[in-house]
């Protein structure tokens, strides 16, 4: 397989918390949780960072599933320390592992993935990447698209970006659903729809010793939610995986 190494836009780096986590693990400089910090002030922590290197074993059991879906040319889209791209890549596959974390870009590479591009979902386009067969937006980063206008837009373009018949894997919890049960949850899950905004459209930022991410919108979305978006876009949901215990699932987009 030919490398290939693109830079398009990332993050800068005293914003790169979680490249800095990931690296700092697998280089053996400490590591541990990433600090999810809500707007209203409520902290979560986002797995430990050996979660984003884990192996095949340790994934998800919707995430085994669907990656029997996974086939041909493939974009991983935050791909984090690069725990699918590696494994799909050792399976043979022609894939493109992309983050806007330069740090979890570097650890992929020391890891030994060989095509990487570090960009975001606004700047991604067919000038950069074509002819995909699949797609997949995993650990819920189906989020990433921030919000169902930028989300629109992108599944739009995903037409241009890939070949007739493939498909798009995006992973998200329902937030109507039982990962989302405090009540400040709740509260503010209320509080943007009333504000217009989607339930699930969530604005935080990670944590990580004194490296800070930007403020962004991330998106969870309900089934119906989803298929909302998707009309005019080119693609509709042909099936899911579902884990009906936190009600996360992985839909499958394929093309109209």
């Amino acid at each position: 397989m030919t490398e290939f190494h693109k830079e398009i836009v990332g993050l800068n780096p005293a914003e790169d918390a979680y490249g800095n986590n990931i690296s700092d693990t697998y280089f053996g400089f400490g590591g541990g949780y990433d600090i999810i910090e809500r707007e209203d002030g409520h902290f979560t922590l986002n797995g430990d960072s050996n979660a984003y290197m884990e192996s095949y074993e340790d994934w998800s059991s919707i995430q085994k599933e669907a990656s029997t879906l996974v086939k041909g040319k493939v974009l991983d889209i935050g791909c984090g320390g690069g725990k699918h791209s590696i494994h799909f890549q050792e399976q043979g596959l022609d894939i493109i592992g992309m983050d806007n974390s330069p740090l979890a870009l570097k650890v992929c590479r020391a890891r030994g993935l060989k095509q990487s591009l570090l960009c975001d979902v606004s700047h991604l386009n067919d000038e950069i990447i074509r002819d995909l067969d699949t797609i997949f937006m995993w650990g819920n980063n189906l989020g990433l698209l921030q919000n169902p206008s930028l989300a629109r837009s992108f599944f739009t373009k995903c037409k241009t970006m890939c070949k007739p018949g493939a498909k798009i894997l995006v992973e998200t919890l329902d937030p109507f659903g039982k990962a989302f049960f405090m009540e400040d949850d709740k509260q503010y899950i209320a509080g943007n729809i009333l504000d217009g905004r989607l339930g699930g459209q969530i604005r935080v930022r990670v944590r990580y010793r004194h490296f800070v991410t930007p403020w962004k919108d991330y998106l969870f979305v309900s089934k119906n939610e989803l298929n909302q978006i998707l009309e005019g876009t080119g693609w509709k949901v042909s099936k899911t995986y579902d884990d009906s215990e936190i009600d996360q699932y992985i839909a499958v987009l394929e093309q109209i």
